[in-house]
């Protein structure tokens, strides 16, 4: 009998992952004749259709037995990441491969027959994802087997099933007058959750808000019914007064693993009790809330929102979340949910999230706007970087600053930061929005909180803010809207927190400044496709037109800064200094000279 491998080591979306097997826990999946719940007892938790099953010793043997079971379609191992168990991984049995060029269509073949391996879909010619059969061997084996054969295989990756970590704060209560981040005016704001409560003015700095109703102001309006919001989360009150809007505003509404149109916040806990998860709405609201005389207001009030449930992450639900925003038109995604644990996304998601930021919203691109997380200093008393979904290059990545226009250091950092949003944190407060829970009926009550806070809020605020940039300007790529975004942004924190390409690790470009962001977005003519951004203002330099089809801009006088836009041929730049060959046109961007004729 081969000798069973309790610990290995895997090449997961760039890092190497180590793995344990759990020796308490593993997952079944049942056919669709699944014995019925012993009745009073307490249904057992659940992960992607995987019921999970414990034993403090002797979790091999029941697994084995459980597995033959006629009832039973899988029987799966759990494996966690180091030593804690808290946050389980779970092989679905799809498995993502990319073939090197030298393996030919018979050499496929040959590999899928000898692992048994059926295909789930042709990504492209070199690459596909399949699925393990009753033939093959267990998914992690397959993987390590396709890992060693490094002359037919480019990587080899397993889908794992997982819980989300939910990026928020403790809820609580209501209106407008409460919602600093909008229009912060450094006095004291009451406290909705608690009667005849407030919080002092020692809590506020003037003017540390997202300018939001000073946008509105310049805009003449509270932006275009146009523009759709995908909210990505565990679930949504969908008739709450500030979702529901005019009855018009929800659109599409989907739970990306089950694939019904359900949203509902409701969740079943494993002793069989019953609760809701208020934190999809409290996202929503924050982003798109709508305006009435009743409750709060958000940050791009006439958007209308796809509310989009994801309960359980796992390679297929995410890329099915992502592809309903995109084939329902989604204008901008929105998502405060991660990994629990440090780690990078699948290859297979990175993927197609890279197609999602370049062919949505017709070759414009959707841009996705992410939490960057809350954990930071706390994962073993060690500051924590960005990780998973904030960290992909072709996301927008929002970090937090408080009420007092300072960093939130419960908010994780890094290179990948693009900007920050005012949320709570350390001496500020939290902020005002829609929220839900149940009664002793279980009933869903629908009410308002004013303890809503972490990157979960500081997110669907700047996806509002974009609402507002493409109701004035619906035609901008998303190479513009980073620029716009990057440049309008409100330098915050103390001296010393920028670099030369004027980025923090733990600001990013800076502070949301929605006026500003509109003013750049109604003054820029644009034309689909092209990514171009605004040229930085410098007064008296010098002229360059771009000679190459396309010039890409840097945050950096590097090809290793972050790219930040593109320009086309023809394109007028003001350049403000020469950079050991890199034109600096301002605000930290840069372009390379040699494709730029000084006119």
């Amino acid at each position: 009998m081969a000798k069973k491998v309790n610990k290995t080591t895997i090449q997961y979306g760039g890092m190497t992952l180590n793995l344990t097997k759990s020796t308490t826990k593993a997952a079944i999946k049942y056919n669709d004749t699944k014995r019925p719940t012993a009745r009073g007892a307490a249904a057992p938790p659940t992960i992607g259709g995987f019921e999970m099953v414990s034993s403090k010793r002797g979790i091999e043997t029941k697994l084995e037995k459980m597995r033959a079971l006629p009832e039973v379609a899988a029987g799966s191992h759990v494996w966690q990441m180091g030593d804690s168990d808290e946050y389980p991984l779970i092989p679905s049995g799809n498995l993502y491969i990319e073939f090197t060029e030298k393996c030919d269509e018979d050499d496929r073949n040959e590999i899928f027959i000898d692992l048994g391996l059926s295909i789930k879909e042709v990504v492209n010619e070199y690459a596909y994802r399949v699925s393990i059969t009753p033939k093959s061997p267990n998914p992690i084996k397959c993987v390590l087997l396709l890992q060693k054969n490094k002359k037919m295989v480019k990587l080899a990756e397993p889908e794992f099933i997982t819980v989300p970590a939910e990026r928020f704060t403790p809820p609580g209560g209501t209106y407008v007058s409460t919602q600093w981040h909008l229009d912060n005016a450094g006095t004291s704001v009451p406290i909705i959750d608690i009667p005849n409560a407030v919080f002092s003015e020692q809590h506020f700095k003037k003017g540390a808000d997202a300018k939001v109703k000073a946008a509105w102001a310049a805009m003449q309006s509270l932006g275009s019914p146009n523009i759709k919001i995908a909210v990505i989360d565990t679930g949504f009150a969908t008739n709450h007064p500030q979702l529901r809007g005019d009855g018009t505003k929800i659109r599409a509404p989907f739970d990306a693993a089950s694939r019904v149109a359900d949203v509902s916040p409701l969740v079943r806990y494993s002793d069989g009790s019953t609760g809701v998860a208020s934190h999809g709405t409290s996202c929503a609201a924050v982003a798109a809330g709508y305006a009435d005389s009743r409750g709060i207001i958000g940050a791009a009030p006439n958007a209308r929102i796809i509310p989009i449930k994801l309960d359980m992450l796992s390679d297929d639900a995410i890329k099915t979340a992502l592809e309903h925003a995109m084939l329902n038109g989604a204008d901008i995604i929105s998502c405060s949910l991660g990994f629990p644990q440090p780690i990078n996304l699948s290859t297979y998601v990175s993927n197609y999230i890279k197609k999602i930021a370049t062919e949505g919203r017709g070759g414009k691109g959707i841009p996705m706007f992410f939490a960057a997380g809350n954990a930071n200093p706390y994962s073993n008393n060690q500051p924590r970087q960005i990780s998973d979904f904030a960290a992909d290059p072709n996301v927008i990545c929002v970090t937090a600053s408080n009420s007092l226009d300072m960093r939130s250091s419960y908010s994780f950092y890094g290179p990948n930061a693009f900007l920050c949003a005012p949320t709570d944190g350390d001496t500020g407060v939290a902020i005002t929005t829609a929220t839900c829970d149940i009664d002793a009926s279980n009933n869903i009550v629908l009410g308002y909180k004013s303890s809503f806070g972490g990157t979960s809020s500081a997110t669907p605020l700047v996806a509002g803010v974009c609402a507002l940039i493409l109701s004035v300007n619906p035609n901008l790529t998303v190479g513009q809207i980073r620029g716009i975004l990057a440049q309008s942004c409100d330098k915050i924190g103390p001296a010393g927190t920028y670099n030369a390409s004027s980025h923090s690790v733990y600001y990013g470009f800076g502070r949301i400044n929605a006026l500003k962001a509109v003013q750049l977005a109604m003054g820029q003519s644009s034309s689909p496709g092209t990514g171009q951004a605004p040229a930085a203002p410098t007064s008296g330099g010098k002229k360059g037109r771009v000679t190459s089809a396309k010039l890409n801009v840097r945050s950096a006088p590097s090809t290793t800064g972050k790219l930040l836009a593109t320009y086309k041929r023809g394109d007028v730049l003001t350049l403000a200094e020469n950079v050991n060959g890199w034109w600096h046109l301002g605000n930290g961007r840069y372009v390379i000279d040699d494709y730029v004729q000084l006119v």
